[in-house]
């Protein structure tokens, strides 16, 4: 394998060292996949609400979906808030804990591509 074909590697590494150090861990794939989900809406300035994510790509079905939305905002990483357009619904938003997990794991990936960069 030629050190350019190995930087997907050094990057799954960085970013599971981070999760590691988070606890980010400690989740399920799916709930992680959820997170990373809301995460990447925030990032493109779009709210989502708990049924944007039970539809969402292939999460499970709404029961599952609904119960790992409701562990990650027991567990602290979203928190969902009343949609004051519609009080029936609810937006879902990661807290601080989850926006410094998703930062340290950019920070992370930076430094692998600038090394990579460098050498």
């Amino acid at each position: 394998m030629s050190r350019s074909d190995d930087l997907i590697f050094q990057i799954n590494r960085a970013i599971r060292t981070v999760e590691s150090q988070t606890g980010m861990d400690q989740l399920d794939l799916s709930s992680r996949s959820i997170l990373s989900f809301i995460g990447d809406a925030e990032s493109q300035q779009r709210t989502l609400n708990v049924s944007d994510v039970v539809k969402g790509p292939g999460f499970g079905t709404a029961p599952t979906v609904y119960s790992r939305i409701a562990e990650l905002e027991r567990t602290g990483w979203i928190k969902c808030v009343p949609d004051p357009s519609d009080g029936r619904a609810k937006h879902v938003r990661l807290t601080p804990l989850a926006r410094k997990a998703f930062a340290r794991m950019s920070a992370e990936t930076h430094k692998v591509l600038s090394r990579k960069a460098k050498g």
